[in-house]
């Protein structure tokens, strides 16, 4: 089966166009250390297709010239297959990398995911992403594309103080998180798809009102992250917003005049070609 491949223009006024190939949530399933049958949850369309999309997306973005913005859970849990994998394929691609929770994820669903966890892991994954999974940035012909971990729906003061040094920079900014930031129409989405209102940062209370006590606490937004989604909401200098982790295609509008594009996972077939001009 072929890539399901969106196109989306992002007209900022540069000179010299950026191809971009957004790709997220490839979620790679390699040795899996658990007895949990992870792969058949992704491999969607037939036996290993969340593999071969990826292969074919990776030849698409080379072949076309375009640089891959990958927003996070290239693997599904960490595991020495699984970074192989990417030692393997990944490493000689051209590629801007924001990470996701699976990417920080030692054993799923079996550990408590908190900052302490991630900052635990990120020692394993870290030495495979040649990217900072913190915060990073790269300028393209005169435009900044950065990128920032959100991943466990948090967004630090260090991380925002970071961005805003980019934006002193004075070039465009196009922000890449894996998680969406959270808008009313965004979430009604993700209740109609998932069942449930929220995974999405900075999310209000009553839309977390149904969930645990445990997960309502990973996802209220702390005020750091309510400041953070205040500055990129009201920031002119940030043109664009690159999301993944919700498993299916939206854009939204965040304010007058910043658009959020979230993808769904490429394990399904999905990616975004985004030409920035």
């Amino acid at each position: 089966m072929a890539l399901k491949i969106l196109k989306t223009d992002i007209n900022i006024g540069i000179k010299e166009p950026i191809k971009l190939l957004h790709i997220t949530d490839t979620h790679i399933t390699r040795d899996n250390p658990l007895d949990e049958d992870r792969t058949a949850e992704f491999d969607v369309d037939y036996k290993g297709c969340a593999e071969e999309y990826f292969f074919e997306a990776l030849e698409y973005a080379k072949q076309n010239d375009m640089i891959v913005l990958h927003t996070g859970d290239l693997i599904d849990f960490f595991s020495k297959g699984n970074f192989d994998f990417i030692d393997k394929y990944f490493a000689d691609v051209n590629y801007i990398y924001a990470a996701g929770n699976h990417d920080f994820c030692h054993y799923l669903g079996r550990a408590k995911e908190d900052y302490a966890y991630k900052w635990e892991k990120i020692k394993e994954i870290a030495p495979h992403i040649k990217d900072n999974l913190y915060f990073d940035s790269r300028i393209i012909n005169g435009v900044n594309i950065v990128t920032m971990d959100d991943s466990y729906y948090f967004i630090s003061d260090g991380q925002i103080e970071m961005l805003k040094a980019e934006v002193a920079k004075g070039y465009p900014v196009i922000l890449a998180m894996h998680v969406p930031l959270y808008t009313k129409e965004l979430s009604e989405a993700v209740r109609d798809v998932w069942g449930y209102y929220a995974h999405l940062a900075n999310a209000p209370e009553e839309m977390l009102a149904t969930y645990d006590e445990a997960r309502r606490k990973q996802q209220t937004p702390d005020e750091a992250t309510r400041r953070a989604a205040e500055y990129i909401q009201n920031e002119p200098a940030i043109k664009a917003l690159i999301t993944g982790h919700v498993h299916f295609n939206f854009e939204s509008k965040i304010s007058d005049t910043l658009r959020q594009y979230t993808t769904h996972g490429s394990f399904s077939g999905y990616v975004r070609e985004i030409t920035i001009r």
